[in-house]
């Protein structure tokens, strides 16, 4: 640990695999709401797909408008907890409850129902941002190395996907026994069951990465020596177009999230209808995430090597590939269904690459001009993430029903074809796009390098002013 004037280090082993730790419990109920949440409205829950995309997208439009709020009010908040994990601990309590709430199918009318719906599932959007905003952000503040921002950032993924994994295998076998026959109580107690085990699980994570108070003053010095613009919300909106590289981050995105986030959603219904076997379903699901468990830990190295921009890129290509497997088919040769998924899933490794990649944009822009807004900014690539999603989910639904998809009602092969094309298709214009923004990413490992040890050099003397 550095002593003196440096900015102390405070992260290891312990504290990477703990940011991991919570990332995985995170997954419990946000990728259950991704992966079941559409089919439980639909096909348990009552509702039309038609008021259920609806639903998705009002919600989580609202749920991405608050994210940048989020982000100002963290960046403004310092307790003996620290600020950022103040807003996690009550963030994750609110999470859970929301959660088991979600998945609980009320005793109303439609109407009732459908304001029902409205209520848990907004309530469930802002109790994940408050927990996750300042999650996302608070690597920028545990350290300034950049060897253990990766560190931070890949353990977050790998363990983020495979609490995926764990979840796409387990929830629906949990909601069969569960349930005994009965979806509404199985998707109500398996929620139950998640929450118990996601909650301690943060609550450690929090208890043990804390935020270093070296780089968090460092930090808030140059903000107010930059007047008001290093913390101003409406700032941070004017200086996102003046930093070409972060909006090049957010663009992409929102396009690699409509992507994957719009196909995990739908894809429930590519596995029962399309490929038609029940009992494969879950495994289906996971396989492209096991792929990307194996593959995460390997990313920092291809990144040491190839650079970040390569990595996302070749990623986005390999899932284009999977996609097109996808819908080509045969989908209901179950081996070839598999392969295809194995495919999808190589191209997971971009997701490691990104929060680095908004480190990196803002230390250029903290370079450049002084300013800095960490929380804010990693509350936009929330925005991004959210809406891009919901409009994914919501579009997919449409093509769905424009199909002539009707509450798991007998199929005809215009709705399989519908159910295909909003699954994998949508998805795969999507993931093309992606591909845009990052060709004009222009920083690079050997650029940053020279950056960030200028701004080391800033900082130390920030504090030696002290």
């Amino acid at each position: 640990m550095e002593t003196g004037n440096r900015v102390k280090e405070n992260v290891g082993r312990i504290q990477v695999g703990a940011y991991g730790m919570g990332n995985f419990a995170c997954q419990l109920s946000f990728t259950m709401v991704n992966m079941y949440l559409a089919y439980f409205y639909t096909d348990v829950f009552g509702l039309s797909a038609a008021a259920v995309a609806t639903l998705l997208l009002v919600a989580k439009v609202w749920d991405g408008i608050n994210d940048p709020m989020m982000g100002a009010l963290m960046d403004k908040t310092y307790t003996r907890v620290g600020g950022y994990r103040t807003y996690m601990i009550a963030g994750v309590v609110a999470l859970v409850l929301f959660t088991i709430l979600t998945f609980s199918v009320p005793g109303f009318g439609d109407s009732g129902k459908l304001f029902y719906a409205y209520v848990t599932y907004i309530g469930l959007g802002m109790a994940y941002t408050v927990m996750n905003v300042p999650f996302n952000a608070l690597p920028s503040r545990m350290t300034d190395n950049p060897k253990r921002l990766n560190q931070l950032f890949a353990s977050s993924m790998w363990a983020g996907g495979l609490g995926s994994t764990v979840l796409g295998m387990c929830t629906m076998p949990l909601i069969l026994m569960l349930g005994n026959g009965v979806q509404e109580a199985g998707y109500q107690k398996t929620a139950i069951v998640y929450a118990v085990v996601s909650l301690p699980m943060v609550l450690l994570m929090v208890r043990l990465c804390k935020e270093n108070p070296d780089i968090a003053k460092a930090k808030e010095i140059t903000a107010a020596k930059e007047g008001e613009k290093g913390t101003s919300f409406f700032g941070f909106i004017k200086s996102i177009f003046t930093n070409k590289n972060l909006l090049c981050v957010y663009v992409y995105m929102f396009c690699a999230m409509f992507s994957q986030i719009g196909r995990a959603s739908t894809a429930f219904y590519y596995y029962m209808f399309c490929v038609g076997n029940m009992a494969w379903a879950s495994v289906l699901m996971s396989v492209s995430g096991l792929v990307g468990l194996v593959l995460i830990p390997f990313v920092p190295a291809l990144i040491g090597k190839y650079g970040k921009k390569k990595v996302v890129i070749v990623s986005q290509i390999i899932q284009i590939i999977g996609l097109i497997m996808m819908f080509a088919g045969p989908y209901t040769n179950i081996p070839y269904t598999i392969a295809a998924n194995l495919v999808y899933g190589l191209g997971g490794g971009y997701s490691a690459c990104v929060g680095a990649m908004i480190v990196d944009a803002l230390d250029n822009y903290e370079y450049r001009t002084g300013v800095r807004n960490d929380g804010v900014a990693f509350a936009f690539n929330g925005l991004m993430t959210k809406i891009s999603a919901a409009i994914a989910g919501s579009i997919g639904l449409m093509v769905m029903a424009a199909f002539g998809y009707t509450n798991g009602a007998d199929l005809t092969e215009r709705a399989l074809t519908g159910i295909n094309t909003g699954v994998n298709i949508v998805p795969l214009a999507a993931a093309a796009a992606a591909i845009v923004p990052m060709l004009l990413f222009d920083l690079n490992e050997e650029k940053m390098t020279v950056i960030r040890q200028t701004l080391k050099e800033r900082r130390e003397t920030i504090l030696k002013g002290q």
